[in-house]
């Protein structure tokens, strides 16, 4: 009950501050989108509170997420220089192509968050996972190398390990 409670707080204050306003409107919605929240999601926003280190692992995971959060878009960037390069470029150099990379992640949420990732980034596209052999399927815009251990580190390995720090 205390983690249905604590998951409708904080959904109806997140509500409160996107919506900018107070009025009975604004209210009246934010108590029917915290209890959808609620009743969907209670079990996964605050499942950490369950973990065997309570509270700690909650705040651990917060920390490492906002610390992450500046290193996701320090690749965007790069990523995104890398892109535009090839954009003003007279003649093209860059050689597209799919390539296979497999990952160590086994939790299933952290795999969704790298495919969501490396999709983000610009100059990859997630476009599979085979679930059989935990592997992704990408559209890379510059492909340098065709072999799966050089491709792994070069698109995904910098967002798998802050994942498994969080999703451990």
């Amino acid at each position: 009950m205390k983690q249905k409670f604590l998951t409708f707080i904080i959904a109806f204050a997140i509500w409160i501050v996107f919506a900018g306003k107070i009025t009975s409107d604004v209210l009246i919605i934010g108590v029917g989108a915290g209890l959808i929240t609620t009743v969907f999601f209670h079990n996964m926003l605050l499942r950490s509170i369950n973990h065997p280190k309570g509270w700690f692992n909650y705040f651990r995971v917060l920390l490492v997420v906002i610390v992450f959060i500046p290193v996701f878009f320090y690749e965007v960037l790069v990523a995104a220089l890398k892109v535009s390069r090839h954009v003003i470029e007279k003649k093209p150099s860059f050689c597209p192509g799919i390539v296979k990379v497999k990952t160590k992640l086994t939790n299933i949420t952290a795999i969704t968050i790298l495919a969501n990732l490396i999709t983000l980034t610009p100059g990859t596209l997630t476009l599979d996972f085979d679930i059989a052999e935990r592997a992704y399927y990408i559209h890379w815009i510059d492909v340098r190398t065709r072999e799966e251990v050089e491709a792994r580190k070069e698109i995904i390995e910098q967002f798998e390990k802050w994942l498994e720090v969080i999703f451990r």
